[in-house]
Protein backbone atom coordinates (compact mmCIF):
# COMPACT_ATOMS: atom_id res chain seq x y z
CA UNK A 1 0.00 0.00 0.00
CA UNK A 2 1.68 3.52 -1.01
CA UNK A 3 0.41 6.64 0.60
CA UNK A 4 1.05 9.71 1.74
CA UNK A 5 2.16 10.56 5.13
CA UNK A 6 2.90 14.03 6.24
CA UNK A 7 3.74 15.09 10.01
CA UNK A 8 3.41 18.50 10.61
CA UNK A 9 4.18 20.84 13.61
CA UNK A 10 0.30 22.19 12.47
CA UNK A 11 -2.13 22.13 9.93
CA UNK A 12 -4.35 24.90 9.01
CA UNK A 13 -7.70 23.45 7.62
CA UNK A 14 -8.50 26.59 6.47
CA UNK A 15 -5.58 26.72 4.01
CA UNK A 16 -4.94 22.75 3.26
CA UNK A 17 -6.03 21.49 -0.19
CA UNK A 18 -8.03 19.09 -1.08
CA UNK A 19 -6.06 15.92 -1.33
CA UNK A 20 -5.72 12.08 -0.14
CA UNK A 21 -3.12 11.00 2.46
CA UNK A 22 -2.82 10.87 6.05
CA UNK A 23 -1.68 13.74 8.60
CA UNK A 24 -0.38 13.19 11.62
CA UNK A 25 -0.54 15.41 14.20
CA UNK A 26 -0.49 16.81 17.93
CA UNK A 27 -4.20 16.42 19.27
CA UNK A 28 -4.39 18.80 21.68
CA UNK A 29 -4.05 21.78 19.24
CA UNK A 30 -6.73 20.75 17.49
CA UNK A 31 -10.20 21.24 18.10
CA UNK A 32 -13.06 18.89 16.93
CA UNK A 33 -14.25 21.62 14.68
CA UNK A 34 -10.68 21.15 12.76
CA UNK A 35 -10.36 18.07 13.13
CA UNK A 36 -13.54 17.36 11.07
CA UNK A 37 -12.55 20.10 8.51
CA UNK A 38 -9.39 18.38 8.15
CA UNK A 39 -10.90 14.75 6.77
CA UNK A 40 -13.58 17.15 4.81
CA UNK A 41 -10.94 17.95 2.81
CA UNK A 42 -10.05 14.31 1.95
CA UNK A 43 -7.17 13.23 4.25
CA UNK A 44 -7.65 10.88 6.76
CA UNK A 45 -5.44 12.24 10.53
CA UNK A 46 -4.11 10.48 13.20
CA UNK A 47 -3.42 12.15 16.55
CA UNK A 48 0.14 11.06 18.28
CA UNK A 49 0.25 8.95 21.30
CA UNK A 50 3.70 8.07 23.02
CA UNK A 51 3.17 4.58 23.98
CA UNK A 52 6.56 3.59 24.97
CA UNK A 53 7.20 7.31 26.68
CA UNK A 54 5.96 9.30 29.69
CA UNK A 55 6.01 12.94 28.62
CA UNK A 56 7.67 15.43 31.16
CA UNK A 57 5.68 18.30 29.57
CA UNK A 58 2.36 16.30 29.40
CA UNK A 59 -0.50 16.78 32.24
CA UNK A 60 -0.70 13.07 32.90
CA UNK A 61 3.27 13.09 33.70
CA UNK A 62 2.78 13.61 37.75
CA UNK A 63 0.30 10.61 37.92
CA UNK A 64 1.95 8.37 35.36
CA UNK A 65 5.75 9.12 36.55
CA UNK A 66 5.81 6.09 39.13
CA UNK A 67 5.78 3.95 35.88
CA UNK A 68 8.95 5.20 34.20
CA UNK A 69 11.71 3.80 33.58
CA UNK A 70 15.12 5.30 32.35
CA UNK A 71 15.44 8.91 30.67
CA UNK A 72 15.85 8.54 26.99
CA UNK A 73 19.07 9.45 25.84
CA UNK A 74 18.61 12.51 23.47
CA UNK A 75 14.99 13.41 25.34
CA UNK A 76 15.77 14.12 28.11
CA UNK A 77 12.59 15.80 29.08
CA UNK A 78 10.57 11.65 28.30
CA UNK A 79 11.61 8.70 30.25
CA UNK A 80 10.75 5.34 29.06
CA UNK A 81 7.21 3.56 30.07
CA UNK A 82 7.10 0.70 31.78
CA UNK A 83 4.25 -0.62 29.43
CA UNK A 84 3.80 -4.22 31.47
CA UNK A 85 2.03 -2.17 33.91
CA UNK A 86 -1.68 -2.13 33.54
CA UNK A 87 -2.09 0.99 34.64
CA UNK A 88 -0.18 2.82 32.39
CA UNK A 89 -1.99 0.18 29.15
CA UNK A 90 -5.19 1.57 30.46
CA UNK A 91 -4.08 4.91 30.18
CA UNK A 92 -3.24 4.99 26.82
CA UNK A 93 -6.54 2.88 25.69
CA UNK A 94 -8.51 5.53 27.43
CA UNK A 95 -6.67 8.10 25.76
CA UNK A 96 -7.20 6.40 22.06
CA UNK A 97 -11.12 5.92 23.00
CA UNK A 98 -10.93 9.71 23.96
CA UNK A 99 -9.15 10.83 20.76
CA UNK A 100 -11.33 8.70 18.25
CA UNK A 101 -14.50 10.87 19.96
CA UNK A 102 -12.73 13.68 18.69
CA UNK A 103 -12.96 12.66 15.59
CA UNK A 104 -9.53 11.25 14.91
CA UNK A 105 -8.44 8.27 12.47
CA UNK A 106 -6.64 6.77 14.62
CA UNK A 107 -3.29 7.14 16.60
CA UNK A 108 0.38 7.19 15.50
CA UNK A 109 2.21 5.14 18.46
CA UNK A 110 5.39 6.46 19.21
CA UNK A 111 8.68 5.00 21.17
CA UNK A 112 7.41 1.25 20.23
CA UNK A 113 11.39 0.79 20.61
CA UNK A 114 10.58 0.54 24.33
CA UNK A 115 10.48 -3.26 23.44
CA UNK A 116 14.10 -3.38 22.08
CA UNK A 117 15.31 -1.22 25.32
CA UNK A 118 13.51 -4.28 28.08
CA UNK A 119 13.14 -7.00 25.80
CA UNK A 120 11.46 -9.97 27.65
CA UNK A 121 8.56 -12.02 27.03
CA UNK A 122 6.55 -9.94 29.19
CA UNK A 123 7.39 -6.17 27.44
CA UNK A 124 6.44 -8.34 23.65
CA UNK A 125 3.22 -9.12 25.05
CA UNK A 126 2.56 -6.20 26.71
CA UNK A 127 3.45 -3.99 23.94
CA UNK A 128 1.14 -6.65 21.96
CA UNK A 129 -1.96 -6.45 23.97
CA UNK A 130 -1.82 -2.50 24.25
CA UNK A 131 -1.64 -2.51 20.54
CA UNK A 132 -4.54 -4.56 19.94
CA UNK A 133 -6.70 -2.42 22.27
CA UNK A 134 -5.67 1.07 21.02
CA UNK A 135 -6.42 -0.66 17.60
CA UNK A 136 -10.19 -1.51 19.00
CA UNK A 137 -11.18 1.75 19.85
CA UNK A 138 -8.94 4.10 18.49
CA UNK A 139 -9.09 2.93 14.56
CA UNK A 140 -6.61 3.50 12.17
CA UNK A 141 -3.13 2.29 14.38
CA UNK A 142 0.47 3.40 12.87
CA UNK A 143 3.81 2.49 14.94
CA UNK A 144 6.42 4.48 15.03
CA UNK A 145 9.42 2.57 15.75
CA UNK A 146 9.66 -1.45 17.33
CA UNK A 147 11.41 -2.85 14.65
CA UNK A 148 12.88 -5.55 16.68
CA UNK A 149 9.09 -6.35 18.17
CA UNK A 150 7.55 -6.14 14.57
CA UNK A 151 10.37 -8.59 13.39
CA UNK A 152 9.60 -11.01 16.47
CA UNK A 153 5.99 -10.89 15.63
CA UNK A 154 6.55 -12.10 12.26
CA UNK A 155 8.69 -14.50 13.24
CA UNK A 156 6.10 -15.84 15.65
CA UNK A 157 3.43 -15.42 12.42
CA UNK A 158 1.12 -12.82 14.36
CA UNK A 159 -1.53 -11.48 12.09
CA UNK A 160 -0.36 -8.26 12.03
CA UNK A 161 -3.23 -6.47 10.62
CA UNK A 162 -5.17 -7.24 14.02
CA UNK A 163 -2.60 -4.65 15.70
CA UNK A 164 -1.56 -1.86 13.29
CA UNK A 165 -1.97 -0.86 10.15
CA UNK A 166 0.79 0.97 9.64
CA UNK A 167 4.72 0.64 10.34
CA UNK A 168 6.92 3.87 10.51
CA UNK A 169 11.08 3.49 10.75
CA UNK A 170 12.87 6.61 11.46
CA UNK A 171 16.44 7.00 10.26
CA UNK A 172 16.66 4.56 7.41
CA UNK A 173 18.80 6.48 5.12
CA UNK A 174 19.48 9.26 7.15
CA UNK A 175 21.10 9.84 11.31
CA UNK A 176 20.47 12.40 13.63
CA UNK A 177 23.91 13.54 14.66
CA UNK A 178 23.21 16.47 16.69
CA UNK A 179 20.14 16.91 18.43
CA UNK A 180 20.19 20.52 19.46
CA UNK A 181 19.03 23.33 17.65
CA UNK A 182 17.50 21.97 13.99
CA UNK A 183 19.40 18.96 14.17
CA UNK A 184 23.02 17.84 12.62
CA UNK A 185 22.49 15.36 10.02
CA UNK A 186 24.45 12.79 8.60
CA UNK A 187 24.10 8.91 6.38
CA UNK A 188 22.92 5.96 8.65
CA UNK A 189 25.16 3.43 9.04
CA UNK A 190 24.95 0.45 6.26
CA UNK A 191 24.21 -2.66 8.24
CA UNK A 192 21.64 -0.71 10.16
CA UNK A 193 19.88 1.11 6.91
CA UNK A 194 19.94 -2.47 5.30
CA UNK A 195 18.05 -3.85 8.69
CA UNK A 196 15.61 -1.34 8.94
CA UNK A 197 15.24 -1.66 4.65
CA UNK A 198 14.27 -5.41 4.98
CA UNK A 199 12.10 -4.42 8.12
CA UNK A 200 10.14 -1.67 5.76
CA UNK A 201 9.95 -4.31 3.39
CA UNK A 202 8.60 -7.12 5.61
CA UNK A 203 5.84 -4.94 6.76
CA UNK A 204 4.33 -4.40 2.97
CA UNK A 205 4.81 -8.12 2.57
CA UNK A 206 2.62 -8.22 5.75
CA UNK A 207 -0.07 -6.08 3.93
CA UNK A 208 0.56 -2.71 6.42
CA UNK A 209 2.04 0.61 5.37
CA UNK A 210 5.94 0.76 5.35
CA UNK A 211 6.79 4.15 5.73
CA UNK A 212 9.95 5.96 6.45
CA UNK A 213 10.64 9.51 8.42
CA UNK A 214 13.77 11.06 7.50
CA UNK A 215 16.02 13.65 8.64
CA UNK A 216 18.22 15.55 6.18
CA UNK A 217 19.12 18.75 3.99
CA UNK A 218 20.64 16.65 1.36
CA UNK A 219 19.42 17.20 -2.03
CA UNK A 220 21.02 13.81 -3.28
CA UNK A 221 20.31 11.85 -0.50
CA UNK A 222 17.03 13.06 -0.92
CA UNK A 223 16.63 11.44 -4.09
CA UNK A 224 17.69 8.81 -3.03
CA UNK A 225 15.26 8.03 -0.21
CA UNK A 226 12.47 8.94 -3.21
CA UNK A 227 14.12 6.94 -5.86
CA UNK A 228 14.06 3.90 -3.00
CA UNK A 229 10.28 4.20 -1.57
CA UNK A 230 9.47 4.53 -5.45
CA UNK A 231 10.58 1.25 -6.31
CA UNK A 232 9.73 -0.65 -3.01
CA UNK A 233 6.22 0.93 -2.29
CA UNK A 234 6.79 2.54 0.57
CA UNK A 235 6.28 5.94 1.74
CA UNK A 236 8.41 8.64 3.18
CA UNK A 237 8.71 11.75 4.86
CA UNK A 238 11.41 14.34 5.28
CA UNK A 239 12.11 16.65 7.78
CA UNK A 240 14.64 19.39 7.47
CA UNK A 241 14.23 20.12 11.42
CA UNK A 242 14.70 17.20 14.14
CA UNK A 243 11.69 18.92 15.92
CA UNK A 244 8.70 17.92 13.81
Amino acid sequence: MNYTVDLTTRVNPDKLDKGLGIKVVEPDDYTKKQVKAIKKKGYKILAYLSVGTIEKDRPWYKKYKKYGLKTLEDWPDEVYADVRRTNWRCFLVDRARALKEKGFDGVWCDNIDVYSEYKSVKMYAAVKAVLKQIKAVGGYVMINGGSEWLDDSIDKKVKLKTYLNGYTQEEVFSLIKDYSGKGKFGSQKKSDSKYYKTMIKKAIEQKIGGFLLEYTRDKTLKETIEKWCKKNGASYYISGDVNL
